[in-house]
């Protein structure tokens, strides 16, 4: 099993992500797409996508690439900015990608946004940085 397929593995079992249905669409070494459909069950008190279902898309795209290496990595940081409030109903897209990274320390964008009329509305912005603990997720068969 490689590294992706161990954390395509653990986030199915992410019950945050999985109770907002949040999908995960590619990922690469350095990049990830997801997305979710924004329901009534992400709606606030005003009708409108609540800003914790969007940072919820945005913190799983940061779970999945941060901890793609087989290596367990934990938050230190996360910055979001809010450009534009969605519509309702609407699926919000989030492509992230690292912009620096050692054996200990990871910094990523991501980039929130809809689709309208073909063309990308910029809802969101997230900076990320984590801590990478050196300990693996799921322990690998040694090589003989």
């Amino acid at each position: 099993m490689n590294s992706f397929d161990i954390v395509r593995e653990q986030f199915k079992k992410d019950n945050f992500a999985n109770k907002f249905r949040i999908v995960l669409d590619d990922l690469k070494e350095n990049e990830v797409k997801m997305h979710m459909i924004l329901d009534s069950s992400t709606l606030n008190l005003f009708s409108r996508p609540h800003g914790g279902a969007i940072y919820a898309l945005a913190d799983a795209a940061f779970s999945v690439i941060g901890n793609n290496s087989n290596i367990l990595s934990v938050a230190l940081e996360c910055s979001i900015s809010y450009h534009a409030s969605p519509d309702p109903g609407q699926n919000l897209y989030v492509e992230g990608k690292e912009v620096s990274g050692s054996n200990k320390i990871g910094t990523y964008l991501f980039t929130l946004y809809t689709l309208e009329g073909g063309k990308q509305k910029l809802i969101a912005t997230m900076k990320s940085t984590l801590y990478k603990t050196g300990k693996p997720i799921k322990e690998q068969p040694k090589e003989t």
